[in-house]
């Protein structure tokens, strides 16, 4: 065992040695440019809200939203800085208002939608409406920022999120905007793994000057050489993270020796070839269509058989080094996820709150929603992060606990969706996924 983790550590040192700040030469600022791109007035989000049917007396509209677009210079992984992009939320008070920093899910096109058209900027601004700055970074290589997007990546996604709170921080003195000093970190599916990655690396001791309050990570893959990692052997609904993962880790750290492409059978082989040559314009719906629904399938046996059995197997130690499960936590954390999950499994967030939570009790964990699948999840999740960012911004002495009206809210909320879900999957003749399955039967 000593010598596989020696080894693990020997391609780790060698694919990339992260940064010593102390060695960097930083720019001057990191706000390269900003633009206002949309005023939104308190009735026009009003008619928004009554469109989308959110309800007003759980996220009510407390006040219009100017959205500004920034660029913006982040850390990449050979220590120099590249431009990077993201939108900020900016609530028209003249009250100081806490930031809020949402990590957005897996995507695979690069060009990125601006504005509440985007669900998940939605959130952004569900959180804006009730005087949060609502800051959303795009992760490196998307919306016309430099180089490509590092799926699943601890320390690009986490560089990515740090620097823009620090270009924002520089944006707001020049929109007369304060803040509180109130930080929250949030994020959903692959935003979780990262919101997670980020609240680790700030409290790295390289950040000092970004004080974190709270993060809330949701439906994250944590564990991805554990739990995460069963998923791509049996039948899955998102082929696509496998060769996602395969592809940006070989961009990055130079996995394998060759054609990067000849780990996968045909007609894979040439399908992926195509779809991840930049620009990238299909997203994963499309990439799922084209791919075998056990992952596995796709990859040439050799490939295969190294990752079952060989340990120190570069692919490997490369997914081990990503994972959050083993480090400890200063500031309070949050974990949501549903059982339901045939995505990103539950069990991931089980496993990071085993190993995460301290004697002081500032790790939580959320665990709803029997029949909530990935989507139909995340409405809750949401809330439950939302609800408790609120508790810190009130003083309260225990923000993990909810209010008896906001613990009602979530209460009836989830038990109708859990019971369409029901009827969804009885309808279309569909069973609960294997980790469900198997929670019922122990």
């Amino acid at each position: 065992m000593k010598n596989i983790l020696l080894f693990c550590l020997f391609v780790a040192a060698f694919s990339f040695s992260s940064p010593v700040k102390a060695q960097l030469k930083e720019p001057e600022k990191f706000l390269v440019s900003y633009e206002l791109k949309y005023t939104y007035t308190q009735d026009s989000l009003d008619r928004f809200w009554k469109k989308s049917s959110i309800p007003q007396m759980v996220i009510p509209v407390r006040n219009a939203v100017d959205m500004y677009e920034i660029t913006y210079k982040g850390l990449w992984l050979d220590s120099t800085f590249i431009t990077a992009k993201g939108v900020v939320y900016v609530p028209k008070t003249t009250t100081a208002s806490a930031e809020m920093v949402y990590c957005h899910g897996t995507r695979i096109g690069t060009a990125q939608s601006y504005g509440i058209q985007d669900l998940e900027q939605v959130v952004t601004m569900m959180h804006a409406v009730d005087n949060y700055i609502g800051v959303f970074p795009f992760y490196y290589g998307f919306a016309g920022g430099e180089k490509e997007h590092v799926y699943q990546d601890s320390w690009t996604e986490a560089m990515a999120t740090i620097y823009m709170i620090k270009a924002c921080r520089e944006l707001y003195p020049q929109i007369n905007k304060t803040t509180t000093g109130d930080l929250f970190l949030t994020g959903y599916s692959q935003g979780g793994h990262a919101s997670m990655a980020t609240h680790k690396y700030l409290e790295s001791g390289s950040f000092p000057e970004v004080k974190l309050t709270a993060s809330s990570p949701m439906s994250g893959a944590y564990d991805m050489t554990g739990e995460q990692s069963k998923s791509m052997f049996r039948n899955y609904t998102q082929p696509h993270y496998l060769p996602y993962l395969i592809l940006s880790y070989q961009y990055a750290y130079n996995l394998w020796p060759g054609d990067i492409y000849e780990v996968f059978k045909e007609p894979y082989k040439s399908k992926m070839r195509e779809v991840f040559a930049q620009p990238r314009t299909k997203d994963f719906g499309d990439v799922n269509a084209m791919l075998p629904p056990v992952p596995g399938d796709m990859l040439v046996p050799e490939v295969v058989e190294q990752f079952k059995s060989d340990t120190t197997f570069p692919f490997t130690c490369k997914l081990k080094e990503n994972c959050l499960t083993t480090w400890v936590p200063k500031a309070p954390l949050q974990i949501c996820a549903c059982y339901g999950d045939d995505e990103v499994m539950y069990n991931n967030s089980e496993v990071a709150y085993a190993n995460l939570k301290t004697a002081d009790n500032k790790v939580f964990l959320r665990l709803f929603g029997k029949h909530l699948s990935h989507n139909p999840c995340a409405p809750f999740a949401i809330l439950h992060s939302k609800f408790f960012f609120d508790n810190f911004r009130k003083g309260k002495k225990h923000p993990e606990r909810f209010s008896a009206g906001r613990k009602l809210i979530l209460a009836l909320g989830i038990d109708i969706a859990n019971r369409q879900a029901k009827k969804y999957l009885k309808k279309n003749g569909k069973v609960e996924h294997d980790a469900l399955a198997s929670r019922k039967k122990k």
